[in-house]
């Protein structure tokens, strides 16, 4: 196979992946209170700038660092044999995939296996057993430990079959949590999302997807749980995937007024086109370190590059590492009053150190005025 039929084939293999986050008020009482708060923020914004956070007596390291850039990210998608020599084999993967299936009622039979492929996806460091059948159905095995990730089964049904397979959202929850402890999961998990293939007329749904997550003080988890697409009248789960990540589990250091604080001292960094702000939300959250803050505070890109394929299509990907740590966090979500489609930006303010970490909706959806109007036509 040549380079360039075999950059082809990556592409379309990861396209087909990607298809299937004041001053105080009594101002009056300027005495030894206002002094130590005073001090205590210079020795904060300090710590800050020094790489440490001082909470209480405990010195916290800041857990955000520059974020790493894949310099060829075509050429990094490709298998080659340093992978190779770190992964299990294709025989080893079809074993633990045939083993650990077992749970999901799933027998996969050898026989039946059409092809067996190693995916990269180079900004989670991932590499993954893409294991397919002749029956269309397809199960994906992490190359590095064996273990499953998530599978995706061929329902076997017509689109007019299908369409007659409704059922309530009452039903549906009650069966999902079945299909849990069916497959063995603790109550540790409990539903923390729930929607369906027509949500402006639920009756008419034939497809829902329901995520169970673990739950830390109150807080869904989503970077360990279990995500499933069941269609309930005939009692199938036809996609399940698996999400188990690290959480650290940072302790909570840092108050809501500080928090919405540093966020709003970024957004005056970040905010280069002046939008007025209009209100501001905030919430805890446990999420995923990411680029977004610092791509744009340092005028970068937002990290997203695209190439024409030969059949015209564009192919987009982001060139950035996306694999940081999972932590506690405040969303400080700012709303603007002309901001295009009213989107907030929303700032991941760690809980323990203070650090901004990331964040959603960082860069504008669209920034060119002609694309835009024909967007909203």
């Amino acid at each position: 196979m040549s380079n360039k039929e075999l950059n082809k084939k990556i592409l379309e293999n990861v396209k087909m992946k990607i298809a299937i986050s004041n001053f105080d008020k009594e101002d009056k009482f300027v005495g030894k209170q206002k002094i130590l708060k005073m001090a205590a923020m210079f020795v904060v914004a300090i710590g800050l700038i020094a790489g440490v956070t001082y909470a209480g007596t405990v010195v916290y390291q800041n857990v955000f660092s520059k974020p790493e850039k894949i310099e060829n990210y075509i050429d990094e998608l490709k298998v080659n044999e340093e992978d190779l020599s770190k992964v299990i084999s294709k025989e080893e993967a079809v074993n633990k995939a045939v083993e650990q299936l077992k749970r999901y009622n799933i027998d996969l039979n050898t026989n039946d296996i059409e092809n067996i492929e190693l995916q990269k996806v180079p900004n989670y460091d991932e590499i993954t057993y893409v294991i397919s059948t002749k029956n269309n159905d397809n199960f994906f095995v992490d190359a590095n430990t064996g273990n499953l990730r998530s599978f995706i089964i061929d329902d076997g049904l017509s689109l007019k079959e299908i369409e007659k397979c409704t059922s309530s959202r009452e039903e549906i929850l009650e069966q999902a949590k079945n299909k849990m402890k069916e497959y063995g999961y603790s109550d540790e998990y409990k539903i923390s999302y729930v929607n369906c293939n027509n949500g402006d007329d639920e009756d008419k749904a034939y497809m829902w997807y329901i995520t169970f997550a673990k739950e830390y003080d109150g807080i869904f988890n989503e970077y360990q749980s279990i995500n499933m697409t069941i269609i309930p009248k005939i009692n199938k789960v036809t996609q399940l995937s698996i999400e188990d990540e690290p959480f650290e589990n940072n302790p909570i250091e840092i108050s809501e007024e500080q928090a919405i604080e540093n966020a709003k001292e970024k957004d005056k960094i970040i905010n280069t086109e002046n939008y007025v702000q209009k209100n501001i939300e905030s919430k805890i959250a446990i999420v995923r370190i990411n680029p977004d803050v610092y791509l744009k505070e340092n005028n970068l890109e937002n990290g997203n590059e695209t190439i024409t394929l030969e059949d015209g299509s564009n192919f987009s990907y982001n060139i950035y590492k996306m694999n940081g740590r999972v932590r506690k966090a405040y969303a400080i979500s700012i709303l603007y009053e002309n901001r295009p489609f009213d989107i907030p930006r929303t700032y991941y303010v760690d809980c323990t150190t203070g650090e901004v970490i990331g964040g959603e909706n960082i860069f504008d959806l669209y920034t060119d005025a002609d694309t835009l109007t024909h967007i909203c036509k």
